[in-house]
């Protein structure tokens, strides 16, 4: 079809003024007059002859590429095309474009989501002369960047329809833009380099001269050779550039690397995100004016022009500046959750039984926080003041649990799938990564078991145990039947919304997790522990050696500490805010509903059959379930995209597991069985 279609599209029949100006208005062209009417016919030309070509660039994705190739190229080396373009490259505005397109703007993460935000809103106004106005002029399509990219890739070869001439025409046209355009993007870098966020960790030279800054000394070295005309000194001044280019790139990695050791913000990393473009833009701008070949030169120029088109016309900017930007940063965030997760994970028997003893733990001091909830409920506070109480609680509770390094099991699958995700780190072939990643899932299911029998396996007797000797010590019934009732039917499968209510503790166990993470960062990041031993008021109050143990402990603990007590808000809060939305808004989280039940058991006038127990045991496998896959998915799903991995091949996964499953059932739910070394008698 498209052979036909442009053996019968000449543009030069399809696009005199006539027709072009039937199909203005679906162009806007906002002070049209600012822009010389050659340039807006010229516009409209490009944008005719684009928006006839585009349902058979369409059709012609399903083609074999030489044959699209060879029909297009034997009919687009029109002249008047080509004096189209040349009208509007002379008349255009390129210099922000060259410098701005597919560069964050904003001066932080935030000030650059609400910059887009905005422009989304109320779209900016460019003045029409600029190159993105007649960008979007011409390919008014959410899926043009597709087509330009195609069109670029194995369409078209701009080269070939210019003679000498008319390459060497248009790169002078751009030579003055280009120029500016450098300058520009290399005041920027130094700018950026001069950042607090990054002249601290940059490598400086004696002279505390930074390659960020270097650059911009070397950049002016080069345009002024340029102006002069010097050969020589221009090829020797763009091989300096470019070892000073890689020399910034690397103290970028640098910085990045060094953020395990440092930590990292989200400022920081914006900034060196930007400044990566930066340096990748001003390298791609420097050989159109360096080269001494014309063809070269121009080239790179129609290459550089069609990746701003793409950019440009690139939909979803907001979607993919957050994504890029929060994915980086989560890395560091998973990375400090990975190392907690560590903690989680048994590999031996001794690890095995540590963690099994440490949920016990977890268990018998839930015990206690359930008959204080108890307690704050039947009191009937204010719905706002039993909220803040239930806070409290889960919040001292979950401190306790975390300073007596005791273990809750529904806190593990935030921590244990950084760990997952880390596991494939340094694997590269792909069998070898699934079945790596199907041992550690192996790890992962026996040591969260272990976890879950611990915590159940206290908390049930235990509480009973407490309500049951508190109940002798009373004249009056510490729970009410009516209590005893609700506390039951709210884990029933069938009489609660229990399976939702658990999701929603799921992922309130997820943030927590991530809030965890973050913690660990800030205090690396802010040094937090130097501050506190340099504080003026401390200084006063605690010996060198308190100040240092209180510094000492924040380190290591103020991510958990952050991670409990916003978990523990969390879940105290959410009924609160479901009462006063009228939304279906509560948690059910294993441990506590398994405390409830014993409540419930001992207070209750409900017939217990052997039918309500199994329905109630039910209920406590959907909780659990729910608190761990959910919890468990997202923070896989951040640890993932946080490495930039792609889990697309998930049945691949799947069947990896599922064959080491089969092949050692066993280690999925206790370590495999170190065979014991005989010693030789003597």
């Amino acid at each position: 079809m498209l052979t036909k279609f442009i053996a019968y599209f000449n543009f030069n029949h399809v696009c005199p003024l006539t027709h072009a100006s039937m199909l203005t208005s679906d162009i806007l062209l906002p002070h049209q007059a600012e822009l010389p009417k050659e340039a807006q016919i010229g516009i409209v030309k490009l944008h005719v002859y684009y928006k006839l070509l585009r349902p058979a660039l369409d059709e012609a994705q399903k083609m074999p590429k030489e044959n699209i190739s060879d029909a297009v190229n034997a009919h687009t080396d029109i002249p008047d095309l080509k004096k189209e373009l040349l009208v509007i490259f002379k008349e255009a505005d390129f210099t922000q474009a060259l410098s701005s397109i597919g560069i964050p703007m904003g001066s932080s993460f935030a000030d650059e989501t609400i910059r887009i935000i905005k422009g989304k809103i109320l779209p900016y106004l460019h003045h029409p002369r600029e190159a993105s106005t007649i960008i979007h002029q011409i390919f008014d399509d959410k899926n043009d960047h597709i087509r330009i990219e195609n069109l670029r890739a194995h369409y078209l070869k701009p080269g070939a329809y210019f003679t000498t001439e008319e390459k060497q025409e248009i790169l002078a046209v751009f030579s003055t833009q280009v120029i500016n355009a450098i300058n520009i993007i290399s005041y920027r870098i130094a700018a950026l380099g001069m950042d607090e966020d990054v002249y601290t960790r940059a490598g400086k030279d004696d002279a505390l001269i930074t390659p960020f800054l270097q650059q911009n000394h070397e950049i002016n070295e080069l345009l002024e050779n340029i102006e002069q005309a010097n050969k020589v000194k221009i090829e020797e001044d763009l091989a300096q550039n470019r070892i000073i280019m890689r020399q910034c790139l690397q103290n970028i990695a640098l910085i990045d690397k060094g953020a395990e050791k440092n930590g990292t913000s989200l400022r920081q990393t914006y900034l060196l995100r930007k400044l990566e473009l930066l340096i990748v833009r001003l390298e791609s701008l420097l050989p159109v004016i360096c080269y001494d070949d014309t063809d070269k030169a121009f080239d790179d120029l129609i290459s550089l022009l069609f990746n701003l088109a793409c950019i440009e016309t690139k939909p979803k900017k907001l979607r993919y500046f957050i994504s890029r930007n929060i994915n980086l940063i989560a890395y560091r965030i998973t990375e400090n959750k990975r190392k907690t997760g560590e903690h989680y994970v048994a590999s031996d028997n001794s690890e095995y039984l540590d963690l099994f003893i440490s949920a016990c733990g977890g268990g018998f001091i839930v015990s206690f926080m359930v008959l204080i909830k108890l307690a704050i409920h039947d009191a009937n506070f204010p719905v706002f003041w039993e909220g803040l109480l239930y806070s409290l609680n889960y919040a001292t509770g979950f401190v306790i649990i975390q300073m007596l390094h005791f273990t809750l099991a529904t806190k593990q699958p935030a921590m244990t799938a950084a760990f997952l995700a880390a596991s494939l780190d340094h694997v590269k072939d792909d069998a070898t990564r699934y079945n790596h990643l199907a041992a550690t899932v192996a790890k992962v299911s026996r040591s969260q078991l272990a976890s879950f029998a611990g915590n159940l396996i206290v908390v049930f007797p235990c509480t009973l145990l407490w309500i049951f000797a508190l109940g002798k010590m009373s004249y009056n019934p510490l729970v009410s039947t009516e209590s005893a009732n609700d506390l039951l039917l709210a884990v029933h499968p069938l009489y609660s919304l229990s399976f939702w209510y658990a999701s929603i503790a799921g992922v309130f166990l997820f943030l927590a997790g991530i809030i965890s993470g973050f913690g660990d960062n800030k205090v690396v990041v802010s040094n937090i522990g130097l501050r506190i031993e340099a504080h003026p008021f401390l200084k006063k109050m605690l010996s060198v050696k308190h100040r240092s143990q209180l510094a000492s402990y924040i380190e290591k603990n103020l991510g958990p500490l952050l991670g409990n007590i916003t978990l523990g808000f969390m879940m105290g809060m959410a009924g609160f805010f479901g009462k006063i939305t009228g939304v279906p808004f509560e948690i059910r989280h294993i441990t506590f509903s398994t405390g409830n039940i014993a409540v419930g058991f001992y207070a209750s006038n409900i017939n217990i059959t052997v039918s309500f127990v199994f329905a109630i045991l039910s209920g406590i496998f959907i909780i659990g379930f729910f608190n761990f896959v959910v919890s468990f998915f997202l923070a896989l799903q951040v640890a993932v995209r946080s490495r930039g991995l792609k889990l697309s091949d998930y049945p691949k996964v799947l069947a990896a597991i599922a064959v080491y499953f089969k092949n050692q059932p066993a280690e999925f739910f206790f370590p495999k069985r170190t065979p014991k070394t005989e010693v030789a008698p003597r």
